[in-house]
């Protein structure tokens, strides 16, 4: 390899990570400015929040779909074009005159999710060796959570100042351009295992449902992905419930508890390259599990604190290493397999999100710490009896 060959492979991993990071500021910008949709379109602010459940709907939709037409196309192709659609969405957004047209424009990010997402795990899979992979996605997932967690203050300010517009506009918009052209001059065109084009569209799932170790995997991670985005959705308000903190020290301890996600993403990753992934990702599980339960039933502020910078951590570190784990399954069909994992984290979001506020409406917060340790220590006992990882190694 040359220099320039070799400095030109140290930044695809900074280029994988503002492909996936630039994704991410749309979902912001519409969660930040619900009211502001609301006032300026002049519907109900449920109404503005349908917006985002139209895009997770389709988004599951859409990560089936390319995950059947992963296998004819290269996952870079794939991913610019997801890039590409994403910049288009967000400028329309900028411009829309009306409700129906902002609807129509942000559900294309449903698309982009499924697009975007599961291509840079898949390019991770085929450019990096399986004992480098590992920590490749624990620093990818690190400092894309990094970027998120200065995102909201950055969308915050602007959004403030200038309007939800002007932060599609000088933001999404910036982002999505020099994502899609790093993508296409520092990402290499590799060829996958199944050469594109020739595969049949329903290939790549024929694989994966013939592994059952694949089948195993996606369904844990579907029930961590449930257990996981339950704690953060209901996180804020519990804090503000349970212990009556004003929004701006709730918000500050969730701030906490993604430093704590990013810091586990990192550490996953070093800690999986020296012991089996699968035998931390189960001690982990198992203990996040526990961790859940015991942050949503603590006695008061300072122990809640405690088990926040715990629970944070152990949870990061299963993200990057059910992510890692899943990656290696099939390894002739990483598009499908990402795409798949996409769909299933989206529906166990959903899961979780209604789990969690059926528990709370009918028992209260135990019950939803109760509930959704219960999903995440059944997700560990499924990777423990049904994940082979030395299938992962091929």
């Amino acid at each position: 390899m040359t220099e320039g060959s070799e400095g030109e492979g140290r930044l695809i991993l900074p280029a994988l990570v503002l492909a996936a990071s630039s994704i991410d500021p749309p979902s912001l910008i519409v969660n930040i400015s619900l009211i502001e949709i609301a006032q300026v379109f002049g519907v109900s602010i449920s109404l503005a929040g349908q917006i985002q459940s139209i895009n997770s709907v389709l988004g599951v939709a859409f990560a089936l779909l390319i995950g059947a037409v992963s296998v004819r196309y290269r996952y870079r192709t794939l991913l610019v074009g997801g890039l590409v659609i994403n910049l288009a969405s967000a400028a329309f957004c900028t411009v829309a005159p009306n409700f129906t047209l902002l609807i129509s424009s942000f559900a294309a990010m449903g698309l982009v999710s499924a697009l975007v997402t599961p291509m840079v795990y898949a390019l991770i899979g085929e450019l990096y060796p399986t004992d480098q992979r590992t920590k490749k996605i624990g620093v990818l997932a690190a400092l894309r959570s990094l970027i998120y967690l200065a995102m909201v203050q950055l969308i915050g300010y602007v959004v403030g100042h200038w309007g939800w517009r002007s932060a599609f506009l000088f933001l999404v918009i910036p982002l999505a351009s020099i994502a899609s052209v790093s993508t296409l001059r520092l990402i290499p065109d590799v060829h996958m295992a199944a050469p594109p084009g020739r595969a049949n569209t329903m290939d790549g799932y024929r694989g994966v449902w013939a592994s059952r170790s694949a089948m195993t995997c996606l369904f844990g991670n579907f029930l961590s992905a449930a257990s996981w985005m339950g704690v953060v959705m209901y996180s804020v308000s519990y804090l503000r419930d349970r212990f009556l903190l004003p929004i701006s020290a709730a918000s500050l301890i969730f701030s906490g508890l993604v430093v704590g996600v990013i810091v586990g993403n990192y550490t996953g990753g070093n800690i999986a390259a020296r012991y089996s992934r699968k035998r931390t990702l189960v001690l982990s599980s198992l203990l996040t599990g526990v961790l859940i339960v015991a942050y949503l039933s603590t006695p008061s502020v300072s122990a809640t604190l405690l088990v926040v910078s715990c629970m944070s951590v152990t949870g990061g570190v299963v993200l990057t290493l059910a992510n890692s784990l899943v990656l290696d399954q099939v390894p002739s069909y990483r598009g499908t397999v990402m795409s798949a994992n996409s769909a299933a984290a989206q529906l166990g979001t959903a899961l979780g999100a209604s789990a969690a506020g059926l528990a709370l409406h009918f028992f209260g917060w135990l019950a939803v710490g109760v509930i959704l340790s219960v999903i995440q220590m059944t997700a560990s006992v499924i990777y423990q009896l049904g994940v082979k990882e030395e299938e992962s190694m091929r």
